[in-house]
């Protein structure tokens, strides 16, 4: 019988374009273009087609993985307040992926060191934006990153998605993680590996933060963390 390799499980094909927006906080056509891109027709009409930003983990199944949603969260720093159009995040990527020497420079660490500034004085040149503007983006850059955790060979092992919404990028806790090796890869409390949709559901059912906190050897303050972030994707749902 032959040996199947293992799957790496960063990059296992495990959440739906539904389950990456809620999870990320994004409007789902955002992760829809970005990660398997438009053909030249919707509902019969014509349109212009384009590729996926990203390569998605099963574009024939339309699922991602792990490495897709860091992909994801990185680039979304870019739509919170700049909205910068799909071809100009295309055209700066392939322009950074060029320099570095990399097909996927957004998951190496070498992103943070050379390609943030690559890629937002391309991007802002062909935006033709102000110096304040590309300060703004590469804040968001850099905040973006430093929310993935790596290992030592530099290689994303950990995500930490926003919790709040809209307007509180600044300074969120790092109290919800996304692990591919715990959980099933779901939303889930950093320190004790605790699905936040478990939590909701038991808040749901009438127990107090207090008693979820006690159970879990967490704060409350943690709890009430968890509770925001399913809140936040409700809403996004």
């Amino acid at each position: 019988m032959p040996v199947t390799a293992a799957v790496d499980p960063a990059h296992a094909a495990s959440y739906s374009a539904r389950d990456a927006a809620r999870i990320l906080g994004l409007p789902l056509s955002t992760v829809r273009n970005w990660s398997f891109g438009q053909s030249g027709k919707l509902h019969g009409a014509q349109r212009r087609p384009f590729a996926a930003v990203i390569p998605a983990a099963d574009p024939q199944a339309r699922l991602l993985s792990f490495a897709n949603l860091c992909e994801l969260h990185v680039l979304s720093a870019i739509r919170r307040d700049h909205r910068v159009s799909l071809p100009t995040v295309r055209n700066s990527l392939e322009y950074v992926k060029d320099k570095l020497g990399s097909a996927r420079p957004l998951l190496e660490r070498e992103f943070l060191i050379n390609g943030v500034s690559l890629f937002v004085e391309h991007a802002l040149q062909l935006l033709n934006a102000s110096q304040k503007g590309q300060i703004a983006l590469r804040d968001e850059f850099e905040r973006a990153l430093s929310r993935i955790e790596r290992d030592r060979r530099g290689h994303p092992i950990r995500l930490f998605p926003y919790t709040r919404m809209r307007g509180a990028f600044d300074d969120q806790p790092t109290v919800v993680a996304i692990d591919p090796t715990v959980a099933f890869g779901r939303p889930m409390l950093a320190r004790v590996g605790v699905k936040t949709e478990v939590i909701d559901s038991r808040f749901n059912a009438g127990d107090t933060p207090a008693q979820m906190a006690a159970d879990y050897g967490v704060s409350e303050d943690d709890i009430h963390e968890a509770l925001r972030y399913e809140r936040r994707q409700a809403k996004a749902a």
